[in-house]
C-alpha cells in the first residue's frame, strides 16, 4: 500500500474497527477479517471530506483509466495511491474528476447471483472504495461486459444486467465502461445491449454515465449516438504514432496487433472518425480512446522504459485533438510521476486546451482542410470564439501559410491566442504562418468579427 497522510492515526483506528462495522460500510471480507484487511480497509479515508461534482452529461468525461499502463492488473492500493496524487498534482483542479476501474477488478458471484469484487484486489469491496473515491472530491467509474466473461475473463454480467445495475447504483458508481469482447457486434444486437443497459441504468433513478466499446465499426455511431453517452470510433489505442499504416514506433506500448490496435496517426487519417464526429454533441460524444499522454514506452520483451512510448510533439497532438473532437479526456499515464515539470503534467493540466473540450457549446470540430501533410480542424465555441487545430502529419517540420479562410473563418478574426504558448498574437490579413515540428499541431483560440 503506497504511503498515506495520517497513516498513524489509521493504524489506531484499524484496531478498533469490529468485523460488523466493515461489513456494514461494504467490505468484502465479512467474517474472519484480517488485521491486514482491516488496515486496508481504515487506510480508505479521505484527508479532507469533500462533495464531487454532479455527474454532467452535457460536458465530456475528465478523469483516469488505469488500462493503458496497468492492463488488468489493477488493485485498490493502487488506485489509492493514484486518487491522491491527482488530488494534489493538479489533476483534480484542472477537471479529471473521474476515477474509473477497468477490467480486473471482478470476482465471482454469490449464489444468489450478485457480482462481487476479487477480494484479493480489493479486500473492502467495491462500495467502499467508490465512498473513498467520491470524500476525496471524485466521481467513480466501474467496467463490465455484456458477455459471460470479459475481455480478461473475468465475470461479465450476461443475464444479470438489472441486478448488476442495481448493484452499481448501490455501490455509488458514477460511470459504465461497457466492453463487447464476445457479445454481438452486429448493429441490432448491440443497439439492442446498449438500449437494455440504459434502461437499466435509468431505472435506478443514480445519474450514471454510460460509455461503450461496440467495436469501433463506422456503423456503431448512427445508433449509438442517440442511445449512450459515449461510443468508440476506432480500435484500441495503443502509444505509437503509427501502428496499422505503418510498423509502430521502438517505444510503442500497447500495440499488440496491427488490424485493431490504432496509433494516433491511424486515428487522425480514419474516414469513420471523420464521419462519426459529426454524430457528437452535448450528451453524446465520440470514444477515440484513452489519452496516451506520458505513458511509459515499452521495450520488445515488454519492460517499461524511462522513454515515453509517444514523443512530445505526438503527446501534444494526442491531448490537442481529443480536445478539439470534444472527446472524453480520460488520462492514461500514471498520474503518482506527475510531479509539474514533466511531460504528463505540461500537457495534461493545459487549462486553455482542457477549456476547448470542455466547451458549453459542445459541437466537436470539423475536418475544413487536408493537403499534403497537413489537416486543419475547425470547432465552434461559445462566445462566437472558435479553436483552430494545425496538425503536421509528416515526419520532419514544415511550415505553411493558411488563409483565414482555408483555417475555417469567416474573415480576418479580430484575436488570435496560441494555446501551447500561452500568448496572443498579431493578426494580419495575410492569413496565419506556422511552423510546426513532425507530427505536432498548433492550436489556436480565434475571435471573429
Amino acid at each position: 500500500m503506497a504511503a498515506s497522510r495520517g497513516r498513524a492515526l489509521a493504524a489506531v483506528v484499524a484496531v478498533a474497527v469490529s468485523a460488523t462495522v466493515l461489513t456494514a460500510a461494504g467490505c468484502s471480507p465479512a467474517r474472519n477479517v484480517t488485521r491486514q484487511a482491516m488496515n486496508e480497509c481504515s487506510d480508505l479515508v479521505a484527508s479532507l471530506a469533500r462533495t464531487p461534482p454532479p455527474v454532467d452529461p452535457n460536458r465530456p468525461v475528465m478523469g483516469f483509466n488505469p488500462y493503458n499502463t496497468f492492463g488488468a492488473t489493477i488493485d485498490q492500493a493502487v488506485i489509492v495511491g493514484i486518487v491522491r496524487a491527482m488530488a494534489s498534482n493538479g489533476m483534480r483542479a484542472a477537471g479529471y474528476r473521474h476515477i474509473i476501474l477497468d477490467d480486473g477488478w471482478q470476482g465471482p458471484r454469490t449464489a444468489a447471483g450478485q457480482i462481487t469484487a476479487d477480494p484479493g484486489r480489493f479486500p473492502c469491496g467495491i462500495q467502499r472504495l467508490a465512498t473513498y473515491v467520491h470524500a476525496e472530491g471524485f466521481r467513480f467509474g466501474i467496467y463490465t461486459s455484456p458477455a459471460p466473461r470479459a475481455c480478461s475473463g473475468r465475470t461479465g454480467s450476461a443475464g444479470h444486467v438489472a441486478a448488476d445495475a442495481r448493484t452499481f447504483a448501490r455501490w455509488g458508481v458514477d460511470y459504465v465502461k461497457l466492453d463487447w469482447c464476445g457479445s454481438d457486434y452486429s448493429s441490432s444486437g448491440a443497439a439492442t445491449i446498449a438500449r437494455t443497459w440504459r434502461a437499466a441504468l435509468s431505472a435506478t433513478h443514480r445519474p450514471m454515465i454510460l460509455s461503450i466499446n461496440a467495436g469501433g465499426a463506422p456503423s456503431v455511431g448512427p445508433w449509438a449516438h442517440v442511445i449512450v453517452n459515449s461510443w468508440r470510433v476506432g480500435g484500441d489505442i495503443c502509444g505509437s504514432w503509427y501502428n496499422q499504416t505503418r510498423p509502430p514506433s521502438a517505444t510503442a506500448r500497447g500495440c499488440y496487433n496491427r488490424l485493431y490496435d490504432e496509433g494516433i496517426y491511424d486515428y487522425l487519417t480514419s474516414p469513420g472518425v471523420h464521419a462519426q464526429v459529426t454524430l457528437a454533441g452535448p450528451g453524446h460524444f465520440i470514444d477515440p480512446d484513452m489519452l496516451e499522454v506520458g505513458t511509459a514506452g515499452k521495450s520488445a520483451s515488454g519492460q517499461d522504459l524511462t522513454a515515453y512510448a509517444l514523443d512530445p510533439a505526438e503527446a501534444d497532438t494526442n491531448f490537442a485533438i481529443w480536445a478539439m473532437w470534444s472527446a472524453p479526456l480520460i488520462a492514461g499515464n500514471d498520474p503518482r510521476t506527475m510531479g509539474g515539470a514533466d511531460l504528463a503534467s505540461q500537457i495534461l493540466l493545459n487549462r486553455e486546451i482542457i477549456a476547448v473540450d470542455q466547451d458549453p457549446l459542445g459541437r466537436p470540430a470539423t475536418l475544413v482542410l487536408s493537403r499534403g501533410g497537413w489537416q486543419v480542424w475547425y470547432k465552434p465555441l461559445s462566445g462566437g470564439k472558435a479553436a483552430v487545430a494545425v496538425v503536421n502529419l509528416a515526419d520532419s517540420a514544415g511550415a505553411a501559410l493558411f488563409s483565414w479562410a482555408e483555417l475555417g473563418a469567416n474573415g480576418q478574426p479580430t484575436s488570435l491566442s496560441d494555446l501551447w504558448a500561452h500568448r496572443d498574437l498579431l493578426v494580419t490579413g495575410a492569413g496565419l504562418r506556422v511552423q510546426v515540428g513532425a507530427h505536432a499541431t498548433a492550436m489556436y483560440v480565434l475571435t471573429s468579427r
